[in-house]
């Protein structure tokens, strides 16, 4: 059993289970088949075409899972002399601080489990409110340093928001001369803190696998007792199990990250990262998912997978969540349109976009049929092939958001019964949670429609 973050024991099992996709599946298709009618019509036409559209990713997640079903957390106790630096972007507001100062003690906790040489560099902005606060607060610890965004600080394409303060912090090491094959950067957010299994993790890769592979990502977990609103920490179920899926597949399978990449748990050689930049325009872009998209066009079979989680916090309020889900349509969107790369290397990550985007519509598919079954309607949708597709479809998700239930709920300081949580996790995400989704990115799209240019920061729980 995992236990929370500050007190965890390495080794534990950290791939997921895919026992409960099968037991889904078959009670969805007994529902099904109640439903199932061989009348084609522009509707049956259409909904049979929009859930083929998904399956590809769908089936590349499923094998994710498969491979990475026997993996464990790094039980590595070794010790590498490299220079690590932890960078954490920040925009140093009074409502972050609890949260970055969690994340910056936890790395002052852990870093010397395994590391000799390592520093934690706090980029914000000369304007910060709490720049005072976070200097004064830590003035006494060698390890942390803060450095500051000019204000009159302009990349050469512009960038703006966080792909800003990111090309600062890198120009900042390549004047300091911290640049080369032997100094490594990991990137956290400012509310994802890091755990004995983390840092483990980051001496193992680059002790055997540093000199071939030159980034690796790890796993995004959401502990339940850093989550003030239940309804964002569960519509975070599903992102420790995307990473173990989709991302594995593309990470650490196939070794070029083509769906992109987290900016957190995340850990670059320092020569690729100044070779690649973050440089990224004018425009509210992923910044993280660009450096994912760069990143396998320099260096494709260069990636891999870190066995290990952070500890981030969901959402304060479903305000904040909608809201984060507005930005992050925003900035996708922005990169698959308008990314500073060639077509070919955005295809697959438009593709991916889109398919998380149209899963939404699964819901209607449910109420539509349970409307059926009651004889409130009668209307023809699902045939023969639309089931089946549908069925594998609609069990993936609640299998996607159990497993990731199941991950966050361990990985929490008094983990409830876990059937509790399941019980209320399901109604929660047909009714609730699919809905708010929807919305995030319906604003997101309006948005991007608007060309909006400001970056939203919502509070970070402590």
């Amino acid at each position: 059993m995992f236990k929370p973050a500050e007190e965890k024991q390495l080794g534990p099992r950290l791939g997921i289970s895919i026992w409960f996709l099968a037991a889904v599946f078959f009670a969805v298709m007994v529902f099904v088949i109640v439903n199932v009618s061989n009348t084609w019509n522009i509707f049956t036409i259409y909904g049979t075409l929009s859930w083929s559209f998904g399956m590809p990713m769908v089936v590349v997640s499923f094998y994710g899972a498969m491979k990475s079903g026997s993996l464990k957390l790094s039980s590595y106790t070794g010790r590498v002399s490299n220079l690590i630096v932890f960078e954490i972007p920040t925009i140093g507001s009074p409502d972050v601080l609890g949260a970055l100062y969690r994340v910056v003690d936890s790395i002052i906790k852990f870093a010397p489990n395994n590391l000799d040489n390592w520093r934690v560099d706090v980029v914000t902005e000369e304007h910060s409110k709490a720049l005072s606060e976070i200097r004064y607060h830590y003035s006494s610890d060698s390890h942390v340093n803060i450095v500051v965004v000019p204000k009159g600080y302009e990349t050469k394409s512009r960038s703006i928001n966080k792909s800003r303060a990111m090309q600062y912090g890198l120009d900042y090491h390549i004047e300091r001369g911290e640049v080369n094959d032997q100094v490594w950067y990991f990137h956290l957010d400012d509310d994802a803190s890091i755990g004995a299994d983390t840092v483990a993790a980051i001496a193992e890769h680059i002790k055997y696998k540093g000199n071939k592979y030159y980034i690796a990502q790890g796993v995004l977990a959401f502990p339940h007792h850093l989550s003030k609103s239940i309804i964002a920490k569960f519509a975070d179920s599903m992102r420790p199990t995307d990473d173990l899926t989709r991302f594995y597949f593309f990470t650490a399978l196939i070794k070029t990250p083509l769906v992109g990449l987290h900016g957190e748990n995340l850990l670059v050689r320092s020569d690729i990262e100044a070779d690649i930049g973050w440089d990224n325009g004018n425009r509210p872009i992923s910044d993280d998912s660009c450096f994912g998209l760069r990143f396998s066009e320099k260096y494709p079979g260069k990636s891999s997978f870190l066995p290990a989680f952070t500890y981030g916090a969901s959402p304060s309020t479903v305000r904040d969540m909608i809201r984060q889900r507005r930005r992050w349509l925003v900035d996708l969107t922005n990169l698959g349109i308008y990314g500073p790369l060639p077509w070919k290397y955005r295809l697959v990550f438009i593709y991916s976009v889109l398919f998380w985007s149209s899963m939404v519509g699964q819901n209607v598919t449910l109420v539509v049929m349970i409307l059926q079954f009651f004889h409130v309607i009668s209307f023809t949708l699902i045939t023969p092939p639309m089931g089946v597709m549908w069925a594998f479809t609609f069990s993936f998700w609640i299998w996607f958001y159990w497993n990731g239930l199941h991950i966050n709920n361990r990985v929490s300081e008094k983990p409830a019964p876990f059937w509790k949580s399941a019980l209320i996790m399901i109604p929660l995400f047909f009714l609730v949670i699919g809905p708010l989704e929807l919305l995030g990115g319906a604003l997101g799209i309006l948005a991007f429609v608007r060309n909006e240019r400001r970056f939203e920061v919502i509070s970070k729980p402590s």
